[in-house]
């Protein structure tokens, strides 16, 4: 796992115990001297490449998008950096546009710029209007769960929105879930609500007759289907490692089905984490639900 990935999938920061599970010592002292990541005692920090500075400068743009997100240090899942994202007005004419330059068309208003980077607002908005989900719920819940936006915040920004794109930007932001700890959480509950799969929420404190089970990072209550996100937290030491398979027993004898993804599982192999998803709730609901589970599940594979 590349470091920067991580660090930007967690808002652009972490300390050294939030990352170690993911990414070794090394690969950090590496990012490092690479000036990729930059270190203050224990914790990391994402740097955002100069480059999309240059660029914004070049074609006469504004940053946006997944590099107005990465700029504001929200989280993002990993691969956005790929490409720098520019908005140019809406009649502009640009040429020789170089590889991993992505231009985006639309006039925006003054409100919406600060500097040669969107606002906050925008760039949330930006996202949830032209972004996969997965980094539409990442940047969003992101935004909500530091507190840097609310939900009325953006429905009132979202209620003035025309054109092309804004109904889903109004329908996405009822989506949106502060409660996700990082964008490992947004993307699991992406893969599940593109196939239809509603219910699920994150950060959810299950008990079993008064007596406290555990935090988990996925619940249906109704199906009793609990989805653990593991690649945040380091499992080697043998007291979190017996911790762990306590706790697992505790939500199987409390009739909870607990299923356990990692970071690669979500992020590269998302039909594979939905197989296993719909497998589980079929097992429970009937042919009929089965069947059209099934069907979504086959779907999302072949879009994947």
């Amino acid at each position: 796992m590349d470091p920067v990935d991580a660090l930007r999938a967690m808002g652009g920061s972490a300390r050294h115990k939030e990352i170690a599970g993911v990414v070794s010592r090394r690969a950090l002292d590496r990012a490092c001297a690479e000036g990729r990541v930059r270190r203050s005692g224990r914790t990391y920090v994402a740097l955002g490449a100069a480059e999309d500075r240059v660029m914004a400068t070049r074609f006469r743009a504004v940053r946006s998008h997944r590099t107005a997100a990465a700029h504001h240090r929200l989280a993002l899942p990993p691969g956005s950096d790929d490409e720098t994202d520019l908005t140019v007005p809406y009649k502009a004419r640009r040429t020789k546009i170089p590889e991993g330059v992505d231009l985006h068309y639309r006039d925006l208003p003054d409100h919406a710029v600060d500097g040669d980077v969107t606002t906050l607002v925008q760039t949330v908005v930006d996202c949830l209007r032209d972004e996969p989900l997965r980094t539409a719920l990442s940047v969003g819940d992101s935004a909500l769960a530091e507190g840097k936006l609310t939900r009325a915040d953006l429905r009132e920004y979202a209620a003035r929105l025309r054109g092309p794109g804004s109904a889903r930007v109004r329908e996405r932001i009822e989506l949106l879930d502060g409660r996700a700890a990082n964008a490992f959480e947004s993307c699991a509950r992406a893969i599940l609500i593109e196939a239809g799969l509603t219910g699920f929420e994150p950060q959810q404190t299950v008990r079993h007759r008064g007596v406290f089970i555990g935090r988990v990072d996925l619940a249906h209550r109704r199906l009793r289907i609990v989805i653990e996100c593991d690649g945040f937290e380091h499992h080697s030491e043998r007291d979190r490692w017996t911790q762990d398979l306590l706790r697992h027993t505790s939500l199987v004898a409390a009739g909870w089905r607990p299923l356990r993804v990692t970071w690669e599982q979500v992020m590269f192999s998302p039909g594979w984490v939905l197989e296993r998803v719909v497998e589980t709730i079929t097992g429970q609901v009937g042919d009929r639900a089965r069947f059209t589970a099934q069907r979504r599940c086959r779907a999302e594979s072949a879009a994947a």
